[in-house]
């Protein structure tokens, strides 16, 4: 969606789109092909393939990485195996001299850039939501459909991950707290797809809510906001380290957007955002302790008479984060490069 809004905001300009639909190596030989005769390559995301591709393109080309990973340190993060570190590390060290500018989601980001050596330029462009996606929500269908009406219900959006190194992933803390506040009969709606949700499924049996679990899969962008409209909570938590810290998260706006009662650990650009009451300390890395904080913190959100007003009141944030703004501030960067290469 952010390479589709940008490329239409690129008034008089002939844009190529290519996306990856298959492997690397697929795709790399795709994007070469869109490569070869561009005045200028812009990437979405610091991703192997796209970066192998633009090797191909002009001298005179521009190249342009947008950006929200550090991949090298989230694979550390995760103990991958060294040489995909190291991997990382590469493609990394020829976006820093190969790149005419970097987009980044965030000013740390930005510091963090600056740290790797890059001197090039550096735009800060934030993630985006579609804002007409989200103009009318009604999540009681989908209260319904799942047999939900009248529960305490909280969501989490995303690919659902799992990292035996860590021990967890993505909804790992939400069934760990759910398991922590059995009184507060919290029910999980997980959105999404990914290889952790079986493990969340077995942790929650383990631990005796499996019937409070609701997996409703992958859902299209314009059906999305209902589904979080069917949560009185949104959960966004990210882990205390470089790889999260410099990250706003598509999530972030989504959430804000649905004007849901967000909780979300004080880490990257939720902290510089959500109001104080919403954001919880995480510790570390790896913080066993977070779910015990959450479970209290969703406590008291169950309370909370004012908790349905507090969640509209962050609409008013996300209309920093429409697309069609996001859209134009990347145009101009694409501008700008153009007519200095002319």
């Amino acid at each position: 969606m952010r390479a589709t809004r940008i490329a239409a905001a690129l008034d008089g300009e002939t844009v190529s789109l290519a996306f990856r639909q298959k492997g690397r190596a697929n795709a790399a030989l795709e994007f070469a092909a869109a490569c070869r005769r561009a005045r200028l390559v812009y990437t979405v995301d610091l991703a192997v393939a796209a970066l192998a591709a633009s090797v191909v393109r002009p001298s005179s080309s521009r190249l342009v990485v947008d950006t929200g990973d550090a991949p090298s340190a989230f694979l550390k993060h995760v103990h991958a195996p060294s040489w995909k570190v190291n991997s990382a590390r590469s493609m990394e060290w020829y976006a820093y001299n190969r790149a005419s500018a970097f987009v980044v989601r965030g000013p740390r980001h930005e510091d963090f850039l600056r740290r790797q050596g890059y001197a090039g330029d550096v735009h800060i462009i934030p993630d985006g939501v579609d804002l007409s996606a989200f103009s009318e929500l009604d999540g009681s269908n989908v209260r319904r459909q799942l047999g939900l009406e009248g529960a305490f219900t909280v969501g989490i959006q995303g690919h659902f991950t799992w990292y035996d190194s860590l021990g967890g992933g993505l909804g790992w803390e939400l069934i760990q707290a759910m398991a922590t506040r059995p009184q507060l009969g919290v029910h999980a709606i997980l959105i999404g797809t990914g290889p952790g949700l079986e493990r969340l499924r077995e942790l929650a049996d383990h631990l005796g809510i499996q019937d409070r679990i609701h997996v409703v899969g992958r859902i299209p962008y314009d059906r999305l906001g209902n589904h979080l409209a069917a949560c009185d909570v949104l959960l966004l938590t990210l882990t205390n380290d470089i790889a999260s810290q410099i990250r706003t998260t598509g999530k972030l706006p989504t959430y804000l957007a649905a004007g849901r009662y967000i909780l979300a650990s004080r880490v990257g650009g939720a902290s510089d955002i959500l109001p104080e009451e919403m954001l919880l300390p995480y510790y570390g890395a790896w913080d066993l302790s977070y779910p015990e904080r959450l479970g209290i913190a969703l406590g008291r959100a169950l309370s909370d008479p004012f908790r349905k007003q507090k969640g509209e009141a962050l609409k008013a944030l996300a209309i920093g984060f429409d697309y069609r703004r996001v859209a134009e501030q990347a145009a101009r960067v694409v501008h700008g490069l153009l007519g200095e290469a002319d």
